[in-house]
């Protein structure tokens, strides 16, 4: 579990340095931001949402 978070973790850091490079963009107005920035804030999510829920089912196959 901790490699494949260890991994899930370090490509939500890529999502997030994406995110920040479309927001420095000074060609870019604000809807093509926000359309080139919504899938990567929904990845993360999803991402994190996966992390959560593996976290769960160890903790409950510890019980």
């Amino acid at each position: 579990m901790e490699k494949f978070e260890l991994c899930v973790n370090e490509y939500i850091k890529r999502l997030e340095e994406e995110f920040m490079r479309i927001l420095e963009d000074p060609k870019m107005d604000k809807r093509a931001k926000n359309l080139a920035t919504k899938p990567l804030v929904t990845k993360k999510r999803i991402l994190l949402n996966t992390i959560e829920a593996l976290k769960m089912v160890d903790r409950e196959r510890e019980k």
